[in-house]
């Protein structure tokens, strides 16, 4: 990704406000099991962070995407993967959205106030049955005179019980397959619509993940994004955009774990030398370092492709799941290292083992990048 000096100088910033407002405070949150997402983001808002390469007349600061990567490797470097997994839907994935395809209506009464951090944000796509097979969502919106009546559930969704407004992906009947899906922005003070949180999660302790339920929920016309039949094509885009940002925050958390290890194994002494003197260790964590330059000049590559408009769904799908592998090989690794202290949780490596999971799965599952990737073989052999 080309940054430039102006880039640098708002990392600086972003490091000292994510700092004050996140690194001080994540251990309390993850013990309580609640991240105040709400105050968090109305704070962040203030510094203009929740709208960084939204448009000006929206209330953004209209910046490039450079400044969405610095973003999101400083998210990153916050010892929990909570703040990045709540925060990059309220700015990396449903502001976009919204602003792409979004109605004046909707610029006005959901947007901008995100962009305040006024409304917190959900991306409702996946449903307990159909996971990340998005041709066989049940959830239907039926269009009625004044708008759509949505009935059906979603499920395993970041910020899903605390958010103000979702888009959801629903199923029209207005076409065979794929052809008849819809995003429809739901604010969930509307009748029918129930929010429930999961808990007792492995990981990502302190972020909100909830269960959204709709039962003829009233949704106006006006709340449409786009036409009806471009909601896959729409959160396909949206999916491109999500895969560089968390390809990138993984990369983040890597390297803090990566560098808290080999400081680690510096110092600790066994047989009368540091591990790191030990072929075994030492070779390893070299390896994870070499790894870890690779994948990030291949995820910064994505990333330039998104900001030269190009069409990279397959690269951002190869760079998010290259990177939250690694990610998740990294703080196995430093977890070994660490030995019964890592077990332990004396410092945020057993954390990092538990939140890096998820990446398995969240923002597509691997499984199901690896049939994207294999499909673009195809056609190109086809070719």
């Amino acid at each position: 990704m080309k940054l430039n000096r102006q880039h640098e100088l708002f990392r600086e910033s972003v490091r000292m406000v994510l700092d004050r407002e996140c690194v001080e405070l994540v251990d309390d949150w993850e013990r309580d099991g609640v991240m105040p997402v709400h105050q968090l983001c109305k704070t962040l808002a203030g510094e203009g962070l929740l709208g960084l390469t939204m448009p000006v007349e929206d209330g953004g600061l209209g910046l490039d995407l450079g400044y969405s990567y610095v973003w999101a490797q400083e998210l990153g470097r916050v010892p929990a993967g909570a703040p990045a997994m709540a925060l990059s839907v309220q700015t990396d994935i449903v502001a976009p959205l919204l602003a792409r395809a979004g109605t004046p209506e909707v610029r006005r009464d959901v947007l901008r106030p995100a962009i305040r951090g006024e409304l917190v944000a959900a991306l409702a796509a996946t449903e307990p049955a159909g996971g990340s097979d998005l041709g066989a969502l049940t959830t239907t919106a039926v269009r009625t005179g004044r708008g759509f009546t949505v009935n059906g559930t979603k499920a395993f969704i970041t910020n899903g019980s605390v958010a103000d407004f979702a888009v959801v992906l629903c199923r029209t009947g207005e076409a065979a397959g794929i052809g008849d899906l819809a995003l429809l922005v739901v604010p969930t003070n509307l009748a029918g619509v129930r929010q429930v949180r999961h808990t007792g999660k492995l990981g990502h302790r302190s972020c909100d993940h909830g269960t959204l339920t709709f039962t003829d929920v009233e949704v106006p016309a006006a709340y449409l994004l786009g036409e009806v039949g471009e909601g896959y094509e729409l959160q396909t885009r949206t999916f491109t955009r999500e895969r560089c940002f968390l390809a990138v925050v993984a990369l983040g958390q890597a390297e803090r774990v990566l560098r808290a290890t080999v400081h680690h194994a510096r110092r600790r002494r066994v047989l009368g030398r540091a591990l790191t003197d030990h072929q075994a260790i030492g070779f390893r964590l070299a390896e994870l370092d070499a790894e870890l330059d690779l994948v990030r000049g291949y995820a910064g590559e994505a990333y330039q492709l998104l900001a030269d408009g190009a069409q990279c769904l397959r690269e951002a799908s190869i760079a998010k799941l290259r990177a939250t592998r690694l990610l998740r090989e990294v703080a196995d690794v430093g977890l070994q290292v660490r030995g019964a202290a890592g077990y332990l949780g004396v410092d945020d490596v057993e954390r990092t083992y538990r939140d890096a999971r998820a990446g398995s799965f969240a923002g597509g599952a691997d499984e199901a990048l690896l049939h994207l990737i294999a499909g673009h073989l195809t056609s190109t052999e086809q070719e």
